[in-house]
């Protein structure tokens, strides 16, 4: 669906990657561009250096009312909906889009648009493989989608991992196949309930029609209640100025299991992957896949399958992408295995569900390091299978002392605190036995110690490629 913006007026607010792919993109198609972040100057310093030659206007150090004299504010996904900026800007009737929106408008090809609280990233790098030459791969997983988009296929689709933040202010966005891979409690530190985090996740399937795909969980609760509510027209309604359709047209529904056969789609029985379409089942291949570890990363991969196939992609296709599959950076990421000690690196697990699926993933002890930001989101499950399965669980950041109470409430006897991440991995090389896994696994963002989740994983990866062996 393409969209004019020459000579439009144009206020970006969010100087980051997005916003600066969102100010040049804008740029180039003619419209008049004014960039707003209410950071100080010396921590943009890079996004700054990239749009000096471009001539757009850039303001930092707050929001001026010259932001509400644009014709469209353009948002970053850090940039919530509910920032007073923007809920002025629509109370005086001025259109707010995120990148997901303007992207979409932009591209040649259809999306495929994976949501959900775990699992986006692995899923999309999936499809994306068995999609092979007829996609491109793209947003929230790495590259901004205004950046990428341009670059599809025409014949082919755009596969992009969509976060509930991209989902508040898409007003139009109709994916030709959107995924669900699961829905538990996450991000409460943006969103104000986990009813406003579930309406968000389902702006994704609000306005696909009977010629599209929707794909779910079958095991998971969150997505088998949307599921049930896409197919009855009732889902949950957003806020006044993002309104869904009066009648929306149920897309074509499509389920995935690790746990049994479904009616249609993907299911693993019996150590075999499974597929059935119109009635039609196959049995595809066995399940003998070492780079993705754990229940959830199966789960995952029979959501790529689905999708995969029902675009017509081989069963081979599909069986070679999982093969060559290793896990991505910071996602159970093996970093050296040290005295009989593997170092796994899971800094992009912020989340108890990511945690418990971390820790589930080994069949060995775990030597658990976990902190950071807090996010304010329960962890009494996560602490549950930690008195279960953790043998030593070690501590960091802001959430530390909260999760020291909610462990010891638990019954988990082990619980160290540390002053930083280098000291939680030489204490925990200290504790760990030959046969353990030591895995960073926070449950926790990374904003209070770390500039991202990535510098926090590089980080972890440099302390245990630094250890010489004498502290085990």
């Amino acid at each position: 669906m393409t969209v004019d913006f020459d000579k439009r007026k144009i206020a970006v607010l969010g100087l980051g990657k997005s916003g600066a792919a969102l100010a040049k993109k804008l740029s180039e198609l003619g419209a008049t561009v004014l960039i707003s972040d209410s950071q100080v100057p010396k921590r943009l310093e890079e996004y700054l250096a990239e749009l000096k030659p471009l001539g757009v206007e850039i303001e930092v150090g707050g929001h001026s009312p010259r932001v509400l004299e644009a014709d469209l504010i353009a948002v970053s996904p850090g940039v919530s909906v509910f920032h007073p900026m923007i809920q002025e800007a629509l109370h005086k009737g001025i259109k707010v889009m995120g990148e997901v929106e303007i992207a979409w408008r932009l591209a040649p090809a259809p999306f495929v648009a994976v949501t959900g609280t775990n699992g986006k990233s692995t899923t999309v790098t999936l499809i994306d493989r068995m999609l092979g030459k007829r996609s491109i791969l793209a947003g929230n997983i790495g590259n901004p989608l205004v950046a990428e988009v341009g670059c599809a296929p025409a014949d082919g689709y755009v596969v992009a991992e969509i976060s509930s933040f991209q989902l508040e202010t898409v007003y139009d966005f109709a994916p030709h196949v959107a995924v669900l891979t699961n829905f538990t409690t996450d991000h409460l530190d943006r969103h104000k309930s986990m009813g406003e985090y579930y309406a968000a996740k389902a702006r994704l399937f609000a306005r696909m029609g009977p010629k599209d795909l929707a794909v779910f969980s079958a095991d998971d609760p969150g997505a088998v209640q949307m599921s049930e509510q896409l197919r009855q027209g009732s889902l949950p309604e957003w806020i006044p100025e993002y309104p869904a359709p009066a009648c929306p047209a149920c897309p074509r529904i499509m389920t995935f299991s690790v746990r049994g056969e479904v009616e249609s789609g993907s299911w693993l029985k019996d150590g075999w992957v499974y597929y059935r379409d119109q009635g039609l089942a196959e049995r595809l291949f066995r399940w003998d896949f070492p780079g993705l570890p754990g229940s959830h990363n199966q789960s995952n991969a029979l959501a790529a399958v689905a999708v995969a196939r029902s675009l017509g992609v081989s069963a081979g296709e599909c069986e070679e992408a999982l093969r060559s599959h290793a896990p991505l950076h910071h996602r159970l990421q093996q970093v050296r295995e040290l005295r009989g000690v593997i170092y796994v690196d899971d800094s992009k697990g912020t989340n108890p569900d990511a945690v418990v699926a971390a820790i589930c993933a080994y069949d060995r002890p775990v030597v658990l390091i976990a902190g950071g930001k807090d996010k304010g989101v329960d962890v009494r499950g996560m602490m549950k299978t930690v008195s279960e399965r953790v043998r030593h669980l070690l501590l960091i950041g802001e959430a530390a002392g909260r999760f020291a109470a909610e462990a010891a409430k638990a019954g988990v006897s082990n619980i160290h605190r540390c002053a930083s991440l280098q000291d939680a991995v030489q204490l925990a090389a200290g504790l760990a036995q030959s046969g353990d896994a030591v895995v960073l696994s926070p449950a926790c963002s990374s904003f209070d110690m770390f500039n991202s989740a990535e510098e926090r994983g590089d980080l972890f990866v440099q302390y245990v490629n630094s250890l010489d062996g004498s502290e085990v």
